[in-house]
């Protein structure tokens, strides 16, 4: 694609209103000089420090997502999807998904936000999704928070890992944004929404769903996607009001989320409890669902003894879940607020 910087940057600006600082600019420079090459790939894919892909890391609310997004908008015949919606595909449990998964690589270009594994299967899938689109010459363009030398090592199959770890680190180009200012962080929590460490916030949480719910009597919904039919309860008209534990104890995934963001705009969740090491499964779904908010422009209340940076004590997901944290200040906070009620009400 000819003129690709200068289109990218011109895109940040005026649709944005970025202006890229140094590190977003050679970011942006490095993509362009990649997929540049793979246009001549017979020639250069012969040379040892050939990349065929991009991997952007980086502290959160950095703008690595803003930059993909951007990409994908001005670069034709592009994907850009959510690295548990590629696994979800990948993973092909219906002709739909397996149709998908096949569209996928046939596109110009592929590109991938959150990268993050905590599983062996997710780590040979993708293994195999790499070297698939090396094959027939696809360029990747990804982001995540860590390092690729610490992305996921299980303790039976070490060997492994580390032989796939190799390949990853052969495949991109690392790139990593270094500045540590986190630009969600100017964002100031809307205490009306967000209850931490408030008393009462049962009775403030109560109002909130009387507010805003079109339906002030509970109902059930029904939610379906191929391979998982679900129902809800306590649902009024486009409002959902969960306690954290009994809502994220249910065995969902990306793409329950995403279908539940669809028809429900307001998320009311109570008492989320404080995570650690032995909260796995609840962290996993939670992190999620905060991306799924996030990417779908819901509105969220939530409430908690403990504040945000205290939600996880852990360290296994302890990146990740800075992202999450850095997310969940922007969803709670009155700019974001005060802009999608308008949409929603």
């Amino acid at each position: 694609m000819k003129n690709l910087k200068t289109k990218l940057l011109s895109y940040l600006e005026q649709k944005n209103h970025i202006n890229p600082n140094p590190c977003q600019h050679n970011v942006i420079s490095r993509i362009d000089e990649i997929l540049k090459q793979h246009r001549r790939f017979n020639l250069l894919s012969l040379r040892k420090n050939f990349k065929l892909g991009i991997y952007i890391y980086g502290a959160v609310g950095v703008g690595k997502s803003i930059l993909l997004k951007a990409l994908k908008a001005v670069y034709p015949d592009s994907i850009i999807l959510h690295f548990n919606e590629l696994i979800f595909y990948l993973q092909a449990k219906t002709k739909k998904n397996s149709d998908f998964a096949k569209r996928i690589k046939e596109k110009k270009l592929i590109i991938v936000d959150e990268f993050f594994i905590n599983n062996l299967t997710s780590l040979i899938l993708f293994d195999k999704f790499l070297s698939d689109i090396k094959k027939i010459n696809i360029p990747l363009i990804m982001s995540g928070n860590t390092k690729l030398s610490i992305i996921y090592n299980d303790p039976v199959n070490q060997d492994l890992c580390k032989e796939i770890q190799k390949k990853l680190e052969f495949f991109f180009l690392t790139i990593n944004i270094k500045s540590k200012v986190d630009y969600r962080v100017k964002s100031i929590v809307n205490s009306n929404y967000f209850f931490l460490k408030q008393p009462h916030f049962t009775n403030k949480q109560n109002l909130i769903v009387k507010r805003l719910s079109k339906n002030l009597d509970a109902e059930e919904m029904q939610f379906k996607r191929k391979g998982n039919n679900f129902t809800l309860e306590n649902i009024h008209g486009n409002l959902i009001d969960v306690e954290f534990e009994d809502f994220f104890s249910k065995n969902f995934v990306f793409q329950d989320y995403e279908i539940i963001s669809k028809k429900i705009k307001f998320f009311v969740i109570r008492n989320i409890i404080q995570m650690d090491e032995n909260s796995k499964n609840l962290l996993a779904r939670f992190i999620s669902f905060v991306d799924v908010v996030y990417e779908n422009k819901n509105i969220l209340s939530i409430s908690s003894h403990v504040e945000l940076e205290k939600l996880y004590i852990g360290k296994t997901n302890s990146h990740e879940f800075k992202r999450t944290i850095s997310r969940l200040k922007e969803i709670g906070s009155n700019a974001y607020i005060n802009k999608h009620l308008k949409l929603y009400r």
